[in-house]
């Protein structure tokens, strides 16, 4: 079976704009990267276009921001003329199902990435388009088993393609104790309804009223900051505040990761399950720096902590659950500190994006794909 040398990675997103999946895509071509393959990013982002090299011998090839047809056909065109170049790949990637669209007419094994949501809301012609996308792929990597059973629910037909693959993370080095005046309490998400981030800053206030005193820094923005206002209550003097950060530089951020005595997360799932959260990127991070993590048991994250081992998963709709959570914690440092230390040697073990990669392109390399020869004339010609 021959091995995989050149990959062609394809993302509707890319830094430096925000967001999971960008993430996802900068991690995911690094590790290919590293396992010593040729990797060619194609990719929009508000930076574009442009084309750059990196030092780790990956090429970006950003094509820009614009309405959605017109990128997904400048992805096609950058695609179609690094195949006439002869930057012809072994296997394409591509990070979501709609970021396969404009890859489908190359005749190479394709891998997809489904994350959660977006498998979970399309419907009528856009469901459609999913399922011919996803049916076309060789391998569908789900990043857990809660997007898998979401995505099998709606195509169940694709049960022989798709597989479970968590995302990894980046390890820090290990961190001191915080030694907080008071337990600082954090989430780093975007905020959106799905997040849940009112009732934590619910749950939080309502520690406070009871006696207990703790900081809650939430860090990040989007479209639930309005809701996440009105649920910050009036400052109590000596027990803590709650305050919004905003956007936030990485500096800022491992600075939080580095003093943070709990992190919150109490995800939901909403529209009957559509609207989900898939893995918890945010989460993961946490655990790796030796966070203990409380979490929704809606979506991926509730794969990702085990209950009372090193976080607590909580049901998010059950304001007294959340609050009880957090007062547990904030009562006990010595519990932080076992959780907290089971969290990072869980991610260490489990949270592996050279593994992750592995898993999605293992076997398909030279398994009767159309072979390099192939006339580049069809692929143009399906292009038209």
């Amino acid at each position: 079976m021959n091995e995989a040398k050149r990959i062609w990675v394809v993302a509707r997103v890319h830094a430096p704009d925000e967001g999971g999946v960008q993430t996802y895509v900068t991690q995911v071509a690094q590790a290919y990267a590293r396992s010593g393959r040729q990797v060619t990013v194609f990719a929009k982002s508000s930076a574009g276009p442009r084309t750059e090299s990196s030092a780790g011998g990956i090429v970006l090839v950003d094509v820009g921001p614009g309405p959605m047809i017109a990128v997904y056909w400048r992805l096609a065109l950058a695609m179609l003329r690094a195949w006439f170049r002869g930057d012809r790949p072994d296997i394409i990637h591509a990070c979501t199902w709609r970021a396969a669209i404009p890859a489908l007419p190359f005749p190479r094994p394709l891998v997809v990435t489904i994350h959660g949501r977006e498998v979970g809301r399309p419907s009528g012609i856009a469901f459609r388009l999913m399922r011919a996308v996803l049916a076309r792929a060789a391998r569908v990597v789900a990043v857990s088993d809660a997007t898998q059973r979401l995505l099998l629910a709606r195509l169940p037909r694709l049960a022989r393609t798709c597989t479970t693959a968590w995302n990894g993370v980046v390890m820090p080095e290990a961190r001191d104790a915080p030694a907080n005046p008071l337990p600082l309490a954090v989430t780093v998400c975007r905020l959106v309804p799905r997040k849940n981030v009112p009732a934590a800053v619910r749950a939080v206030d309502a520690c406070r009223k009871g006696g207990l005193a703790l900081d809650f820094a939430v860090v990040g923005r989007g479209v639930d900051e309005p809701a996440i206002r009105a649920a910050i209550g009036p400052s109590d003097e000596g027990r803590g505040r709650t305050w919004l950060t905003g956007y936030v530089s990485d500096a800022q951020l491992a600075e939080f990761h580095r003093t943070a005595d709990i992190f919150l997360h109490p995800q939901l799932a909403l529209e009957d399950g559509a609207e989900m959260e898939g893995f918890g990127l945010s989460v993961a991070d946490a655990m790796a720096h030796g966070i203990p993590c409380i979490v929704g048991c809606d979506g991926g994250p509730a794969e990702l902590v085990r209950d009372g081992v090193d976080g607590l998963v909580v049901d998010g709709r059950d304001p007294a659950a959340v609050r009880e959570a957090v007062a547990l914690l904030a009562r006990s440092p010595t519990y932080r500190t076992r959780l907290g230390a089971n969290a990072r040697a869980f991610a260490r073990e489990n949270f592996n994006w050279d593994r992750h990669c592995q898993i999605a392109v293992d076997g398909l390399a030279g398994n009767g794909a159309a072979s390099h020869s192939d006339p580049p004339e069809q692929v143009a010609a399906s292009l038209n």
